[in-house]
């Protein structure tokens, strides 16, 4: 998807959705899976930190990391942001109406959430280097700004 498309989709979901809260999902500890924290930090940098949760310092992993956010995200339009492994989705940006299964790529439920989900699609994941995972999340967090 370019980056026109990915903003008209996300203005169109999001367009009268109100209290509005970025959980970006991942660990800072493994290239792959750090664009939900890369996206969050670049967030952070942008909008105030009441409305991203999750980020380079803070990483989001599991519903344990996410009890701790309970107040900031009772009552709100949740987010998801996350990376997806598989090789059906072949290096894309996915917008969808559903929650992120948080360790579904590992057979491992570690939590569901959000109200919409961004995904990064990664087919490769052992070949990824981080210029290209910090373009994806770059990429995310544009769209984002663009609202």
């Amino acid at each position: 998807m370019d980056f026109k498309e990915y903003v008209s989709i996300l203005k169109r979901k999001l367009q009268l959705k109100e209290n509005i809260v970025f959980v970006c999902i991942g660990t800072s500890d493994i290239i792959w899976d750090s664009i939900g924290p890369l996206v969050g930090s670049q967030l952070k940098n942008k909008i105030s930190s009441r409305y991203v949760i999750g980020d380079m310092r803070k990483n989001i992993c599991n519903y344990k990391d996410l009890s701790r956010y309970y107040s900031k995200l009772k009552n709100k339009f949740i987010v998801a942001i996350d990376v997806a492994l598989s090789n059906r989705l072949k290096n894309d940006i996915y917008i969808t109406d559903n929650s992120i299964a948080m360790g579904r790529a590992f057979n491992n439920n570690k939590g569901e959430i959000g109200d919409l989900a961004i995904k990064a699609g990664i087919s490769n994941w052992n070949d990824i280097s981080f210029y290209e995972v910090k373009y994806i999340a770059k990429f995310i967090a544009d769209g984002i700004l663009e609202l």
